[in-house]
């Protein structure tokens, strides 16, 4: 059984979240199929967000894929490699992460993501359907975007999937609660101390989180190796930048623009950080939602069960370029 770990243990571990930041570059667990090729897209308040635009051009559909807090695009490896091989696939870096520009401080907040999001489809979007898909974080842009811009939910928008996310404030674990509300001010304090942040057991407690809060029990070995380093190359200053953002998160007047389109709402049984409740509420509000929760599945169940979350997305993806075509 996991058990909740000590608050100071919890925030020293996401203290080391953003150890190496500025590192960019996180090596997918599996390569992408076939070329890509890279692109800056410029963001409303100007600043500079990383993209990659894999598969064929002339695919029938693109797909764009929307990471989560403190990860980057190269969580998408196994969405990507298995994608591509029928659509165009966009994947980005959110502000801050991986090799996007960080913007103002002020500006780390979910509406911007959403902003972000319209120019990410503005600037690589070719003629076509576009199925939007957001894991944790990344869903929360996208029902901003929604509730900014929801007449490009039909066209050119024809599905979305939202995995892992909730359409409310988050936190109800109590241990991430508090997380939430002493975040910023201890990665602020802890950011003085590097030296601390490098030690090997520190490291070692940060996977225990990572472990605890990402995956189920039945997890492979590697995955939570992989997440670390993706959290460790994002600067502690953008991590304790966005923290606010989830406890003011409400997007759930957004929703009503999800009847449009089609609505794939996946959840993990085992998810902590956003339970799988948080989606069946999502689903309940978007009539034509259709929602799946798998077993034995953490918060980062599209590297825990890429074949399950390829299989859906495939299926989202099809149906709707048929319809576009016929």
């Amino acid at each position: 059984m996991k058990f909740a770990p000590p608050l100071g243990a919890s925030l020293v571990r996401a203290a080391t979240w953003g150890l190496v930041g500025g590192r960019g570059r996180v090596t997918p667990l599996v390569p992408a199929a076939g070329p890509s090729r890279s692109c800056l897209v410029l963001a409303d308040d100007g600043t500079e967000l990383y993209a990659e635009i894999s598969g064929d051009p002339a695919a029938p559909v693109t797909y764009v894929l929307c990471h989560g807090y403190a990860l980057t695009s190269a969580c998408w490896c196994y969405q990507r490699a298995a994608l591509a091989a029928n659509a165009r696939v966009v994947t980005w870096d959110q502000r801050g992460h991986g090799r996007s520009r960080r913007g103002p401080a002020a500006h780390a907040t979910i509406d911007q993501l959403g902003r972000d999001l319209l120019a990410v489809l503005e600037q690589t979007r070719t003629a076509g359907p576009v199925v939007l898909v957001g894991h944790s974080m990344g869903g929360m842009g996208i029902m901003a975007l929604a509730g900014r811009r929801p007449d490009l939910f039909g066209d050119p928008v024809t599905a979305v999937a939202l995995l892992g996310t909730s359409a409310g404030p988050v936190a109800s674990d109590p241990w991430l609660a508090l997380a939430h509300r002493l975040g910023p001010p201890a990665l602020a304090g802890l950011r003085r101390i590097p030296g601390v942040l490098r030690a090997a057991p520190v490291r070692e407690l940060a996977h225990s989180l990572i472990s605890r809060y990402a995956f189920s029990a039945q997890a492979r070995p590697g995955l939570a190796d992989f997440v670390v380093e993706m959290i460790e190359s994002v600067p502690l200053e953008v991590l304790a930048d966005f923290l606010p953002s989830f406890r003011e998160h409400d997007k759930r007047a957004a929703l009503g623009a999800l009847g449009n389109v089609g609505c794939l709402v996946m959840a993990g049984a085992d998810d902590t950080v956003t339970p799988w409740r948080e989606s069946e509420t999502i689903a309940e509000t978007v009539p034509s939602a259709r929602l799946v929760v798998l077993p034995s599945a953490g918060h980062a169940f599209p590297l825990e069960h890429p074949g399950k979350v390829n299989a859906q997305l495939r299926a989202l993806g099809g149906d709707f370029a048929r319809l576009r075509s016929a």
